[in-house]
């Protein structure tokens, strides 16, 4: 089996300029306009932002209609998802334009982290990213046992 490059994979550092735009990194441009349109979904997950491929978005919007929205919980959290989503497409020079309250919520000044995810990119304040990796350096010294664990090495 040949693999292929259609999913987002690795990370970049980038600088966000001073109207708010963000180049997207060649390998994730590459895939964006390869494997789906060029359009992104944007929207905020505490505490970052993440970058749906619509296409990919579709899959995402079909399971959150099936949330029960009779818990608060899961109404709030949709409120906050949706009124925060933003479609973008990239410019002719591969940046996309992070509206002003997303910049705002997940922290976004200079340096940005993005992290390809699979079907999606995420972005980080460079900050923040490097903080929640010094969290997580204890815990990624467990995940070869629960891997094993679970059957999946």
């Amino acid at each position: 089996m040949k693999w292929e490059k259609n999913m987002f994979i690795g990370q970049s550092i980038q600088a966000l300029d001073s109207k708010g735009r963000l180049s997207i990194p060649s390998k994730f441009r590459e895939i964006l306009n390869t494997k789906y349109s060029g359009k992104l979904i944007l929207t905020y997950l505490d505490p970052y932002i993440v970058a749906y491929p619509t296409e990919e978005w579709v899959g995402i919007e079909g399971r959150l209609k099936q949330l029960p929205t009779i818990q608060k919980d899961i109404r709030d959290f949709l409120r906050i998802i949706y009124s925060n989503a933003s479609e973008c497409s990239l410019d002719n020079q591969g940046r996309i334009l992070i509206p002003p309250t997303l910049r705002d919520f997940a922290g976004l000044q200079k340096d940005i982290a993005m992290l390809g995810i699979m079907n999606k990119i995420e972005i980080w304040s460079k900050d923040k990213w490097n903080e929640f990796k010094d969290n997580v350096k204890d815990k990624a010294k467990t995940l070869p046992e629960k891997l094993m664990e679970i059957g999946f090495l």
